[in-house]
């Protein structure tokens, strides 16, 4: 009998405030940042009372997707891995190698594809499953961001969110984080989903104005993709009394939620004297884990086939 994986993975983020320094380099492969720009980011997780609790919130999600896809039948055993912390991508490889893993399914907690995020997942997991176990298979579950029940939880939430607003006076900003400009000469999809997924869920809400905007690009000495959510929030001041927003890039909470949507915006939003709201992000929610699971199913039906 083969035995078979289910390997979710997530972006990760630092375990502590001393974490930051490892953390931060990893993402700039391997060249520690400059002090300033350390203590920049180290001020930013202690506005926010500390690490982010990114890492509970994905393994929460990974496990109801694997309860998810037992409910299908499919006895998988759940292997998670982050892009830039501990566990990383290639420790659930490993794992998975050691434990014999003949077949797998990979979920990255990422809806969109995008060559710069779920591409990159990819490859980390194609090549430690190269050095450590050939044989082994992996297929992924690539894009979610139009399943319908992504779409209504995040309706609903931005209704709830709306709760006693007039809509006509309200101005909702979708949103994701921003990416080199240099991927749309690649043919990269991702822009064109966020804006698929940003349209589903501001027709299901029924509201009638919004706008889709990019958040939290790094410094890189490159252009990277706007308009920016603070350039828009400028742009549309004069019109709105309320502004409304909702990430359809992330699912959990973490820094570029609770700092860069829940202080940055909001705080830019009341210099301006706008009414500033933030929807909850999808977080532990079981009809879409659920979804999710099934997808993962699915995947693996297919694959046997």
């Amino acid at each position: 009998m083969s035995h078979v994986g289910l390997l979710i993975m997530h972006y990760g983020t630092p375990s502590s405030l001393e974490a930051v320094e490892p953390y931060y380099t990893h993402i700039r492969h391997g060249r520690p940042p400059a002090p300033d720009d350390l203590e920049d980011l180290v001020s930013r997780y202690r506005a926010i009372g500390g690490p982010s609790p990114l890492t509970k919130i994905s393994e929460d999600q990974a496990e109801a997707i694997r309860a998810a896809v037992a409910a299908q039948g499919i006895n998988a055993k759940l292997y998670i891995g982050a892009k830039h912390a501990s566990p990383f991508i290639a420790d659930a490889v490993h794992e998975m190698a050691r434990d014999g893993v003949d077949r797998a399914i990979a979920l990255v907690l990422a809806p969109h594809y995008s060559t710069f995020s779920v591409a990159a997942y990819r490859k980390a997991a194609l090549k430690t499953r190269d050095e450590v176990r050939p044989s082994m298979e992996i297929d992924f579950v690539e894009r979610w961001g139009e399943l319908p029940e992504f779409v209504a939880a995040l309706r609903d939430r931005v209704l709830r969110a709306a709760s006693g607003w007039d809509l006509s006076q309200t101005l909702v900003i979708f949103s994701a984080h921003s990416l080199p400009t240099r991927i749309m000469g690649e043919g990269d999809p991702y822009v064109e989903e966020l804006m698929s997924t940003s349209r589903l869920v501001a027709e299901a809400a029924n509201v009638p104005n919004w706008r889709f905007a990019f958040q939290s690009a790094s410094k890189t000495g490159e252009p990277w993709l706007g308009p920016d959510i603070l350039d828009v929030i400028d742009e549309e001041k004069s019109k709105y009394k309320n502004v409304l927003a909702c990430t359809v890039g992330f699912v959990s909470d973490h820094l570029e939620v609770l700092y860069d949507l829940g202080i940055e915006t909001r705080d830019h939003c009341e210099e301006l004297g706008l009414v500033y709201r933030r929807a909850d992000t999808i977080g532990v929610d079981i009809t879409v884990l659920n979804a999710l699971g099934r997808l993962c199913a699915d995947a693996f039906q297919t694959a046997a086939v």
